[in-house]
């Protein structure tokens, strides 16, 4: 898996392609949490477009949610969580890592371009 991650002013971009695991997400999810600017973010993008071979199954979104989820306790600041994909397989696990942010502060919604993920993210 390769990922590219990009801070752009206020939010973060994680550009993810090939084959993606859920170790390797929880591993960039991990350096987001330790970049001084996450204190700073109102958005964080996932775009999963250019990923040719998803291995996230359900059991391990829960854990990927987890961690996000404690990471949203840390502030009651609204974070849009987006997550873009056109894969059917990979939608219905999507929102399962949705549903741990109810209660939240975070929005979250599915994407399946980054123009859309982004416009939404940035509007007031």
């Amino acid at each position: 898996m390769a990922c590219n991650t990009i801070w752009l002013g206020n939010g973060i971009l994680f550009k993810y392609s090939g084959t993606v695991t859920s170790q390797e997400v929880e591993k960039t999810m991990g350096i987001m949490s330790g970049d001084n600017r996450v204190d700073t973010r109102t958005y964080q993008i996932s775009d999963f477009t250019d990923v040719t071979n998803n291995l996230i199954t359900p059991e391990d979104v829960k854990e990927i949610g987890d961690l996000d989820k404690s990471t949203s306790r840390w502030t009651s600041k609204k974070i849009r969580n987006a997550v873009i994909t056109i894969d059917q397989q990979f939608i219905p696990i999507v929102e399962k890592y949705f549903r741990g942010f109810e209660g939240t502060a975070w929005e979250c919604s599915i994407f399946d371009n980054l123009e859309l993920a982004y416009e939404w993210v940035n509007r007031d």
